[in-house]
């Protein structure tokens, strides 16, 4: 009768040791074993699915998040008197996981402490939300799940939900896709 709850998915994580003086590099690793029902997992994603069409949570693939990226870069021409500003980037991802890397630009703000610290490491709900001068928020987490919680989160918050959008495949998909990916000690000293 309990057997659908045992482990069936056991993973292992690989977490990157920080520097030190006796290790200028990222070569240690710890390895943390966890193990994940079946069931446990389809009722997350399960959740994250009737989320998404409650919602709706827009949704862009990578390429699309590159060439926005680039576009914001390139200069515009004659026709459009204002540039259009680059994504907001949010990686909710925990911190253990940011440490393999981050999307370029990419605010890490994981998942855990996303509504109490957005406005005030991020953006104001009255910057994102203006008509003119608005600019939109893509969130990403390791695969595309937590991050249509975020999602959900930032439209909760006042966020219009034509601002905010989750990266389908998340930071997997990015890196897959073979876009740059930037250390995360150099991100975090941006913001």
């Amino acid at each position: 009768m309990f057997s659908i709850l045992k482990p069936t998915n056991f993973a292992k994580l690989h977490i990157l040791v920080p520097k030190t003086p006796s290790n200028p590099y990222f070569t240690n690793y710890k390895t943390r074993q966890f193990s994940q029902s079946t069931i446990v997992f389809n009722r997350f994603s399960e959740l994250a699915k009737k989320i998404k069409e409650s919602y709706p949570i827009s949704e862009i693939t990578p390429q699309e998040l590159h060439s926005s990226l680039n576009s914001s870069l390139s200069t515009t021409s004659n026709l459009s008197p204002t540039p259009k500003q680059p994504p907001i980037i949010i990686d909710v991802r925990e911190k253990d996981e940011q440490l393999r890397g981050i999307i370029p630009t990419a605010i890490p703000l994981p998942r855990g402490i996303l509504e109490r610290d957005v406005e005030r490491k991020v953006t104001s709900v009255k910057e994102v939300n203006d008509l003119e001068n608005g600019r939109d928020i893509v969130v990403y987490c390791a695969g595309g799940l937590r991050s249509i919680m975020a999602a959900e989160s930032l439209i909760r918050l006042g966020y219009k939900k034509e601002n905010v959008k989750s990266l389908i495949g998340g930071y997997d998909n990015w890196k897959e896709s073979g876009f740059e990916v930037a250390d995360y000690e150099t991100s975090k000293k941006i913001y």
